[in-house]
């Protein structure tokens, strides 16, 4: 009685290490395929944030913003008539200069009146 006991006993311990065995093997298996999924997952979000970010881009207003352009346009027209400003006032000293005739005070208002405009 005593073997056969020990015989169950074995028997039953096999059985319960290959039931463990298998299920670890299944909770195993159960795992990856849940890995798989989370990187599938993972990877379609990514691309929809792509796409997403993409087609915000090719925006016609995100390219060629209204008010950018509009401030391009002032801060154009403002060079233009800072260089015009500019022009007149090399023309009026080159009309004025005469080397011998002009004092040093003169010449350091010119020059003042030309930084002022910068």
């Amino acid at each position: 009685i005593n073997r056969a006991l020990l015989a169950n006993q074995r028997a039953i311990a096999k059985l319960f290490f290959n039931l463990m065995k298998s299920e670890m093997k299944r909770e195993l298996s159960h795992r990856l395929k849940w890995q798989d999924r989370v990187k599938d997952w993972k990877l379609i979000q990514k691309n929809y944030v792509v796409h997403s970010f993409r087609e915000f881009m090719a925006n016609e207003e995100i390219q060629n913003p209204p008010t950018v352009k509009t401030e391009m346009e002032n801060m154009i027209k403002d060079q233009i008539l800072l260089s015009e400003k500019r022009l007149k006032f090399l023309q009026h000293l080159g009309s004025d200069l005469l080397p011998p005739t002009h004092t040093k005070a003169e010449i350091n208002e010119w020059y003042r009146s030309l930084v002022n405009l910068n």
